[in-house]
C-alpha cells in the first residue's frame, strides 16, 4: 500500500482529501504544529496523525521533522492545505524532496499570493485582473486619497479579507500604515458577484475544478456553505493562468463576475479552499491530483459546515427575514463533517474552533487569526 502525506490538518479539506486518497487504496497520513480533534476523530489511528514544529515560528525544526517523516513514510505525495504551503515548499527545495510536494517552487508561490504580484502576473496572461499597486508608505497612500472611493485596500500579504477595506472612508484611510516591510495593495475596486475557485493542476494543465459562490459567511472571512457555479469563463480563467504558470499544485482564487459576464480575479491562493468540499472525498479527486484521470465538474451541487451554519447563520437569517431560505439551503446540501464521520468530527471540529477563539480572545486576535497564526507567510526571508 502506497502512502500520501497531507499536511494542515486542522482543515475539514485536508479531511476530505485523506477520505479521497484511501479511496484509491492510498494510506493517508495527516500532519500539522497543532493537535486537531476533528482530524482525530475522522481517521482514527493515532499513528497517522504526526505533529510538527510551528512552521512560523521555527522553520529548522519544521524542515528537520518534516524531512524526517517523508523519509520514514516515502510518501508518493505531500500535499499542503492551508498557509503551511510557502514552508513545506521552502523545506522541500532545501532537503530534496521539492518533487514529491504538490505545489509550486516558492518564487512562484510568492507571486501567486501577493495581492500585488498576482495582479500584474493574471495581466500579463491577459486576463482582466483590476489594476493594483503596491502602496509602501504614508506619501503613496495620501497620493490615493482623492480616489479612495473607488478602491479596495489590504496588506499585499493577508488573508480571509480580514484587513480589507472596500472603498473606505477618509477616516479608514487615516488609520491605515503601509511600510516597505508591512506593504499594502490598492486595488481598483470592481462591481459584481463574489466567486471562489480551487483547481489543481499538473504541469499546467487543470486536473481538477470547481467554482462556488459563498452564500453563507460570517462578515466578509471565509464561507460555511459552498455553492457550485459552473459558467465555463470560470474555467478558462484558470486554465490560462495555470498554463502560464505551468503550475502543479493547487491554485484557488477569489473572482468578481460583473454583469456582463466578465471575469475579474482579485486575489491568488495556492493552497486548498472549501471548493474541494464539493468532490465529496471522491476517489476521482485522488486520481485527479496523482494525474491519472481529470475531474472538471464536482458532483455535489452545494455542501455546507453543519456546525457553522447553526453557529453563525441562523439567528442572523432570522432577523433579516431569511429562514425560509437559509432552511431551504440547508435541505438541498450536505454536511461535510457528517459526510466525514458524524458526530465525533463534528464534536472535534467545535474543540477546534473554541481553542482557536479562546487562544485568540487572550492575544487580541480573532479566531481565523488565531487559526493560521502558526503557520501563515507574510512575504518576509523564511529560516
Amino acid at each position: 500500500m502506497s502512502t500520501i502525506l497531507i499536511t494542515g490538518a486542522r482543515a475539514p479539506v485536508a479531511l476530505d482529501l485523506a477520505r479521497a486518497f484511501t479511496a484509491t487504496g492510498h494510506e493517508a497520513h495527516l500532519a500539522d504544529s497543532v493537535r486537531p480533534w476533528a482530524a482525530r476523530a475522522c481517521i482514527g489511528d493515532a499513528a497517522r496523525l504526526h505533529l510538527l514544529a510551528p512552521p512560523r515560528f521555527a522553520f529548522e525544526r519544521f524542515a528537520e521533522g518534516l524531512a524526517a517523516l517523508v523519509e520514514r513514510l516515502d510518501p508518493d505525495l505531500v500535499v499542503p492545505t492551508c498557509e503551511e504551503v510557502f514552508y513545506v515548499a521552502e523545506a522541500a527545495q532545501r532537503r530534496g524532496f521539492a518533487d514529491r510536494v504538490f505545489a509550486p517552487a516558492p518564487e512562484l508561490l510568492r507571486r501567486l499570493h501577493s495581492k500585488v504580484e498576482f495582479a500584474r502576473l493574471a495581466q500579463a496572461c491577459g486576463v482582466a485582473a483590476p489594476q493594483t499597486q503596491r502602496i509602501s508608505d504614508g506619501a503613496e497612500l495620501a497620493a490615493l486619497s482623492g480616489v479612495a472611493d473607488m478602491l479596495v485596500l489590504k496588506p499585499e500579504f493577508s488573508r480571509f479579507a480580514s484587513h480589507a477595506l472596500i472603498r473606505p472612508t477618509p477616516r479608514q484611510l487615516g488609520r491605515v500604515r503601509p511600510t516597505a516591510v508591512t506593504p499594502w495593495a490598492a486595488q481598483a475596486f470592481v462591481p459584481g458577484e463574489e466567486i471562489c475557485i480551487w483547481s489543481a493542476a499538473r504541469a499546467g494543465e487543470v486536473v481538477a475544478f470547481a467554482a462556488y459562490k459563498p452564500r453563507w459567511r460570517l462578515g466578509r472571512s471565509a464561507s460555511f456553505y459552498f455553492e457550485a457555479d459552473h459558467d465555463p469563463a470560470l474555467l478558462q480563467m484558470t486554465r490560462t493562468i495555470a498554463a502560464a504558470t505551468n503550475t502543479t499544485g493547487q491554485l484557488s482564487f477569489d473572482a468578481i463576475r460583473s454583469a456582463d459576464g466578465l471575469v475579474s480575479p482579485i486575489e491568488c491562493n495556492p493552497r486548498s479552499t472549501s471548493g474541494l468540499h464539493l468532490f465529496d472525498g471522491a476517489a476521482a479527486l485522488a486520481h485527479a491530483l496523482l494525474g491519472e484521470d481529470k475531474v472538471l465538474t464536482p458532483p455535489a451541487p452545494a455542501r455546507h459546515i453543519g456546525a457553522a451554519m447553526w453557529l453563525f447563520a441562523a439567528a442572523p437569517a432570522v432577523l433579516r427575514g431569511q429562514a425560509r431560505s437559509y432552511l431551504d439551503d440547508l435541505r438541498r446540501s450536505g454536511d461535510v463533517l457528517r459526510a466525514l464521520g458524524g458526530a465525533p468530527v463534528a464534536a472535534g471540529a467545535l474543540v477546534d474552533a473554541a481553542r482557536f477563539a479562546v487562544v485568540g480572545l487572550s492575544r487580541g486576535r480573532s479566531a481565523s487569526g488565531q487559526s493560521t497564526d502558526d503557520i501563515e507567510w507574510n512575504g518576509e526571508a523564511i529560516g
